[in-house]
């Protein structure tokens, strides 16, 4: 893709996100947000509920009792009686302060549990959501704002919004308490302070859609920060090579060019906050003083005793604070139904394309046939298709191999295959049925594959290849499995055998595979799950000869009772199999047995004539 056409499209998505607003409205977000915490931590729930009280009450005995004590005074009263009163209502602001700061760490700990809670719906989500979806840039694009919500823990965040909510309501009661005693001074004063609340609204709303806007830059602004920090910091690999290659002085470049664009972000965001902030003072400070001039007015006059005077102050004072809490809690509100809007689009709404509900009964036990009709592929975004009108079939029990340069979708057909990613034309079935005819979840039991790239979980070797409980596990026949991949006697070296650890960065008792004995590790926990289909996705390219050697001679036996599906580069490996695929630009251009192939003397003889004459010469001049 050009540079010119990348532009184009950030500028786009920039512009769409600009005019997108939240789907869901607030009251739904409220209720939505409710009857998950009340499943889950109902602490939350009643902590913030009992919380509103006692805030109204508490402001109430802190506006009302510097005026109690000065009448008090004032109207000489028995200092007995005085020292009384004081004491009771300090000690009824010691009691219920007491109270509230004990209710306000349960509801702490529960907003902390609540996140928690999120944090593993996401992966639980992640782990549940149909795979296609890793490719597709919308989706990626909500779960990256879910996890930024979540990540921040700022007013954006569900747990937040609740506390938030609590909050206001305080607020609200409050401003009706406290607008009560100050409309027995003037109702006007009241409507001088809403009108100037009201306006500092509009810019603090411009603030936090400007800060939405932005929001997907600084997210992967972020990524970026993260990968680099992560990969130069803890990935020995990455170290090696930078060592090995002097690229230091690139990635210097690299990492200056990130961070000062993280700092331009930084600065815009806080500039458009600053413009917020700088308006709400400005208007708070006018609004203020021409209510305490107002005050100070009728006290000169002698309209106001002392007393009344410290009332009506404090209460002005407290309520333009109420005022502005309210309008900052609406502005957060607001800021919190866009971010748990996005939680109910990512949790709720169903993203999936596979069948999740019961599916036509599964065929196990025995090999399937596979058949792809008319199959077009592009991945997201991509200037063109992975895959063009494939058309094929493998018939049950067939030992077939799919070959052809790097780059040619080999590794694409076998996902497709399994049903990890949809084709945008064309169907596959297996066993004569489509795929969306049977249950995802039972159809990927049919499939054992040996990827390219894998993943290694932080537990041991026994169960990182049966992916079962430890007490579950066949020992008998996982050692067989190991036997026949070749990578049985290097766990018998091992002190704990197939109960050694497998990740360093859990337990430092792990051990760390060779490329070669990961790909054996692989093949063995393929080998394990005895399914239906067994794919084979260049299997051999880390294994010295001999291994490779070992497999190509077993391979037979490895596959027995399977339909498989052999995948290489290196036309040579695949003579064993009964029929050979040959992609090239997208298309299934040549079928056959090796024999026929050569025969044929079409791209598979050109790639395998030219394969061997480099093996012949590399042996050659090796020898000379």
């Amino acid at each position: 893709m050009s540079f010119g056409k990348v532009r184009y499209y950030m500028k786009q998505e920039k512009e769409n996100e600009k005019t997108r607003k939240p789907k869901y409205g607030i009251f739904y977000c409220i209720k939505w947000l409710v009857r998950r915490m009340w499943q889950w931590d109902r602490s939350l729930i009643w902590s913030s509920v009992a919380l509103v009280p006692l805030s109204v009450l508490l402001y109430a005995i802190g506006l009302y009792t510097p005026s109690i004590i000065l009448d008090s005074l004032q109207t000489n009263e028995d200092f007995n009686q005085i020292a009384l009163i004081i004491t009771v209502l300090l000690c009824a602001t010691l009691f219920f302060n007491l109270v509230k700061d004990f209710i306000s760490r349960i509801r702490e700990l529960a907003e902390n549990h609540n996140a928690n809670r999120f944090y593993w719906e996401i992966m639980k989500a992640e782990m549940q959501k149909d795979f296609f979806l890793y490719y597709d840039p919308e989706y990626k694009k909500i779960k990256n704002r879910v996890s930024q919500i979540l990540g921040n823990g700022g007013d954006g965040s569900p747990g937040r919004f609740v506390i938030r909510f609590s909050d206001m309501a305080a607020n609200v009661l409050c401003f009706l308490l406290f607008g009560s005693v100050i409309s027995m001074l003037s109702p006007w004063i009241i409507l001088l302070l809403v009108a100037g609340s009201l306006i500092t609204l509009l810019p603090r709303r411009y603030q936090q859609n400007r800060d939405h806007e932005e929001r997907d830059e600084r997210n992967a602004n972020s990524q970026k920060m993260n990968y680099l920090s992560w990969h130069l910091s803890n990935e020995p690999r990455a170290a090696k090579d930078i060592r090995l290659y002097g690229f230091a002085p690139f990635l210097d470049d690299k990492v200056r060019a990130v961070i000062g664009e993280h700092v331009r972000l930084l600065r815009h965001q806080q500039r458009n906050r600053s413009l917020s902030s700088y308006v709400s003072f400005g208007v708070g400070f006018l609004r203020d003083g021409c209510a305490y001039l107002f005050l100070i007015r009728n006290a000169i006059h002698g309209n106001l005793s002392s007393a009344e005077f410290v009332l009506y102050f404090n209460a002005i004072a407290r309520l333009s604070s109420f005022i502005d809490g309210i309008v900052q809690y609406i502005g957060s509100a607001h800021e919190a139904a866009l971010g748990t809007s996005d939680c109910i689009v990512y949790f709720d709404e169903n993203h999936n394309k596979m069948n999740h509900e019961a599916g036509i009964p599964l065929p196990k036990g025995r090999p399937l046939s596979i058949e792809f009709r008319h199959v077009t592929y592009q991945y997201p975004k991509g200037e063109q298709p992975v895959l063009k009108d494939i058309s094929f079939q493998i018939a049950a029990g067939e030992n077939i191999s799919l070959v052809g340069l790097n780059g040619a979708g080999k590794t694409t057909l076998a996902k497709l295959m399994c049903g990890l990613i949809l084709p945008d034309q064309g169907e596959i079935l297996i066993d004569g049925h489509p795929l969306g005819e049977y249950n995802r979840d039972e159809l990927y039991t049919l499939f054992s594959m040996v990827p390219q790239d894998y993943t290694i979980l932080p537990t041991t070797i026994a169960e990182n290849l049966a992916f079962q409980d430890r007490s579950e596990i066949d020992d008998s026949l996982l050692w067989d499995c190991l036997e026949k991949a070749g990578i049985a006697d290097r766990i018998r070296s091992l002190p704990k055998g197939i109960d050694t650890p497998m990740n360093k960065q859990f337990d430092e008792d792990a051990v760390n595979f060779s490329g070669g004995e990961m790909q054996k590790l692989l093949l063995a926990r393929a080998i394990y799950h005895h399914s239906s289909v067994l794919i084979l996705d260049e299997p051999t390219a880390a294994l010295d000869a001999i291994a490779e050697n070992h497999i190509y001679q077993n391979y037979r036996e490895l596959t027995e009772h399977t339909t498989s599906v052999f995948i290489s580069h290196r036309l040579a490996s695949t003579r064993f199999c009964d029929r050979i695929y040959l992609l090239d630009g997208a298309r299934l251009a040549e079928s056959g047995t090796h024999e026929e192939l050569m025969a044929l003397g079409g791209k598979y003889r050109e790639l395998f004539d030219i394969q061997s004459k480099y093996y012949r010469e590399g042996g050659n001049s090796h020898e000379e």
